[in-house]
């Protein structure tokens, strides 16, 4: 019995020491940076992290598509519709079910939809480390779009790359479109160790074709605190 209490203690304190950060969970259209999360794009078709420019505007009702404002957007600058301070976008479905955008595609329940810039600037959303320590990086990107997304999707670590892939294809909720497509989805996870202020950057790019058309690509991140690192900034 004894022993059985001290598992369940140890199970408990390794519970609390891990934290997790997930980025449905934590979408925000009133701040930019929240919390850990930031909102944003490429200056150019550079990934480079001296190149990532925050979103300013915040848009709940985008180009009248959507009354309820079901789904939001962030967008570089304020905008009138498709044009400039319109793309790069990073959108969310604030609801709890499956919804569709007025261009054509849809967008899971806490699913962040992201669109690359026609010249190629990069949809961005960056994690920013609070401490050092041992992190676990999910990523799931997925095609979104009924015209089926071709687009370039990343993972970095400052300007280190952990993951780089092409999605081709519809990857998203079955319900709205078959999935097809030659990569319709693609995944990463791993652990990497990072100091305090290190960056996490989840990147989508407008592809090999070179055109940001047809290309809303879906996101589900989260990034785990396993273990903080005694002492360290």
């Amino acid at each position: 019995m004894g022993q059985i209490a001290v598992v369940i203690m140890f199970l408990g304190l390794l519970a609390r020491a891990q934290t997790t950060f997930d980025l449905s969970a934590d979408f925000s259209f009133q701040e930019n940076p929240h919390k850990v999360w930031q909102y944003g794009y490429s200056a150019t078709n550079s990934l480079a992290p001296d190149q990532f420019r925050f979103d300013t505007q915040s848009d709940r009702v985008d180009m009248q598509c959507d009354s309820t404002g079901s789904i939001g957007f962030w967008h570089p600058a304020t905008n009138n519709g498709p044009g400039p301070g319109y793309y790069p976008y990073v959108a969310y479905n604030t609801t709890k079910q499956s919804q569709v955008g007025c261009k054509g595609w849809a967008v899971r329940a806490g699913e962040v939809a992201m669109e690359a810039s026609n010249t190629g600037q990069y949809s961005l959303v960056r994690f920013v480390a609070p401490s050092a320590g041992t992190y676990k990086i999910s990523a799931h990107f997925e095609g979104i779009h009924f015209g089926l997304s071709t687009t370039d999707v990343h993972v970095l670590h400052d300007d280190e790359s952990l993951f780089d892939a092409d999605i081709d294809g519809y990857g998203g909720d079955p319900v709205f479109h078959k999935v097809q497509g030659a990569s319709p989805t693609a995944k990463y996870s791993g652990q990497i160790k990072m100091k305090a202020n290190d960056t996490v950057t989840f990147a989508v790019g407008y592809g090999k074709d070179k055109t940001n058309s047809g290309d809303t690509t879906g996101l589900f991140a989260q990034v785990i605190l396993l273990k903080k690192t005694d002492g360290g900034n």
